[in-house]
């Protein structure tokens, strides 16, 4: 379900930026790496949003591709062997303002659900300059 919808929208994030250098962030374990392209797939929740964009800028990255979880869903993110606890929610409105006060714009965004109403945010940004 859940977990299904989160692969596919990895699944195109991949094959959208392919020929780009992608660098998916670890949340466990975040370490920067330079790449034009940063996924961070349901990690800035347990980061921290202002950890998330630092981390985003130090990566050099142009483009970020982040996926987080609805904080209108229902149920909280399912702790089932991926996700560690305690997290905090982000809302679409904190995220965009907090990339764009960092001078990264907001070009592409999808808000797809699973079959039990759970929604994913997908948001893509890249840097004004790039």
């Amino acid at each position: 379900m859940m977990y299904a919808l989160l692969d596919a929208l990895r699944r195109q994030q991949m094959e959208q930026y392919e020929d780009q250098t992608i660098y998916e962030l670890d949340y466990h374990n975040p370490v920067v790496r330079e790449s034009e392209v940063l996924l961070i797939n349901l990690g800035a929740e347990y980061l921290g949003l202002q950890k998330t964009v630092e981390l985003a800028l130090a990566c050099h990255a142009r483009i970020v591709s982040l996926v987080l979880w609805d904080p209108e869903n229902p149920f909280a993110i399912p702790s089932g062997g991926h996700w560690p606890r305690p997290y905090r929610s982000i809302s679409l409105e904190e995220a965009v303002m907090e990339f764009q006060a960092r001078d990264m714009d907001l070009f592409y965004m999808r808000d797809p659900q699973d079959e039990k109403g759970n929604r994913l945010i997908r948001l893509d940004f890249r840097l004004e300059y790039a």
